[in-house]
């Protein structure tokens, strides 16, 4: 790979993939379906390193899994509780059984809305032919990652293009406490 006149130009290779896009989440797989548009072969990593109190999820990154869909769920599902409390100002009526809250029932709906979500983003991967892989990617060349699976399987792929879509994961700050009374999953 040579940089001219700040044009980059890769070398012609027998590479294993077009494109290589590490990471799952909205940029990664945005990126990913665009250059399947263009007819290249892909391949997306997608690992999730477990968080210290040993969280990790599937395909679709932090704002499906962990940040923003499961937040408005948690919100539409206050918005409810007080529609129900202030619906006999409407003429509702005999309601006293609906203003019980599940709290573990809330959750494993909203668990399971985002696996299925997981699950489609996994389906249109599938549809497109892009490789999707559920490794940690390492880069050991200018064109060449190892991948590590979640049992230390490892093996070498290649990539004309690598594309570094990871996002962000909370940094815990190495003070006492800060894994046992840190907010974050």
């Amino acid at each position: 790979t040579t940089v001219t006149n700040g044009k980059m130009e890769v070398e012609e290779q027998n590479y294993n993939y077009d494109l290589i896009v590490i990471g799952g989440g909205s940029g990664g797989l945005a990126c990913s379906k665009e250059a399947k548009y263009f007819d290249k072969k892909v391949c997306v990593l997608d690992y999730v390193k477990p968080t210290p109190v040993g969280t990790t999820w599937g395909i679709g990154g932090t704002c499906v899994n962990v940040g923003c869909i499961p937040k408005k769920l948690m919100h539409q599902a206050s918005l409810i509780g007080e529609y129900v409390h202030d619906s006999e100002d409407y003429g509702w009526q005999e309601l006293e059984s609906a203003r019980k809250h599940d709290w573990d029932k809330m959750i494993e709906s909203i668990q399971n809305y985002i696996h299925s979500l997981n699950f489609k983003y996994r389906t249109d991967l599938r549809t497109k032919s892009v490789v999707y892989e559920n490794s940690y990617g390492q880069f050991v060349g200018p064109h060449r990652l190892k991948l590590t699976d979640k049992k230390g399987k490892t093996k070498e792929i290649t990539g004309k293009y690598i594309v570094v879509a990871v996002g962000g994961r909370p940094k815990y700050p190495d003070i006492p406490g800060d894994k046992e009374y840190g907010i974050t999953r």
